[in-house]
């Protein structure tokens, strides 16, 4: 049996997905600490910072399983290392200047409208029909986060 053709970057890029996942859960979290006297947002927080984890986990499930699937990733490593450093600058400055709650949540919608568009890019990538249903469901995850913190965001707008 002939070994999947890759490219050689394509574990780093995993890697970096992984990363931005554990990244956004990490803001979430910051979030849900800084918003946790209203148990509302604070829980609406720790649910998404979760979905990150389990995301991250797919991740880390693909990393994995890469040697026996057929992929060919069309991320850009440069947009991915982008997204990183992006991700923690923003987390750093929203350390030292917390953000009010309208302006996390539209942090958070940007960001998720992101990532789904990187988890279609997976689907593309793998030839393996569940680890393309993985990423579908993740999509599928993100577009439901966007819905929740749109839903957040303009229950907040209507006062």
């Amino acid at each position: 049996m002939q070994e999947p053709l890759t490219r050689s970057d394509d574990s780093h890029i995993l890697e970096k997905c992984r990363e931005i996942e554990l990244l956004s859960k990490k803001l979430y979290l910051f979030f849900a600490d800084l918003y946790a006297d209203d148990a509302v947002i604070k829980a609406l927080w720790i649910k998404t910072a979760d979905e990150e984890q389990h995301h991250a986990d797919q991740f880390t499930l693909a990393l994995k399983m890469k040697k026996s699937l057929s992929v060919t990733l069309h991320i850009d490593m440069q947009k991915a290392v982008f997204l990183v450093g992006e991700l923690e600058k923003l987390i750093k400055r929203y350390e030292v200047n917390p953000p009010k709650l309208v302006d996390a949540l539209s942090t958070a919608i940007k960001l998720e409208n992101y990532l789904v568009d990187l988890h279609l890019v997976c689907v593309a990538s793998f030839e393996d029909q569940s680890f393309k249903n993985m990423f579908s469901a993740m999509m599928a995850a993100d577009q439901q986060h966007v819905a929740r913190l749109e839903d957040a965001l303009n229950s907040i707008n209507r006062y």
